[in-house]
């Protein structure tokens, strides 16, 4: 069976707070559970908070790194990123945590990453050339690696 040899976490700036969204969530994380030691962190957003955007950015930024510090890869979450299929990022998933362990995807703010995070990442992952909302992108991104795991699993779910 496949299981995460390390400590896998997902990182993102805001809280949870739409309640069906928090239920999905807590959900996925539960599931993913059973494929090893799954974090979520969340850091403090800083939009809207009286700073610029390029202030919120830095702040935030400074903060993802921190919480993902002890990574040794750090995956960006971002339309920037590279498409991938599930079976793709199956592939993804298993390559770098064989090879690397503690893997950290890094979701951002509305403003997205500052340049220190993009420059401390080792690769960038698009959900969809879409928009979503933050508590969606947390919830598709959990769904995916939940299905992520089935699949390396041979399990029914990815039908």
């Amino acid at each position: 069976m496949f299981r995460f040899s390390d400590e896998l976490t997902v990182v993102a700036v805001g809280k949870m707070r739409t309640k069906h969204w928090l239920t999905a969530q807590n959900d996925y994380l539960k599931r993913l559970k059973r494929y090893g030691d799954v974090r979520l962190t969340e850091v403090k957003d800083s939009v809207g908070r009286g700073f610029s955007l390029d202030v919120a950015k830095q702040r935030e930024g400074e903060l993802l790194l921190r919480a993902s510090a002890q990574a040794r890869r750090r995956i960006l979450l971002t339309p920037k990123g590279k498409l991938l299929t599930s079976k793709g990022l199956s592939q993804f998933l298993y390559k770098n945590g064989v090879n690397y362990g503690r893997l950290a995807f890094l979701i951002g703010g509305p403003v997205g990453f500052s340049e220190e995070v993009v420059a401390a990442s080792h690769a960038q992952i698009s959900l969809s050339p879409l928009t979503f909302t933050h508590e969606m992108a947390r919830v598709v991104w959990l769904e995916q690696l939940y299905r992520a795991c089935t699949i390396l699993n041979n399990e029914k779910y990815h039908k």
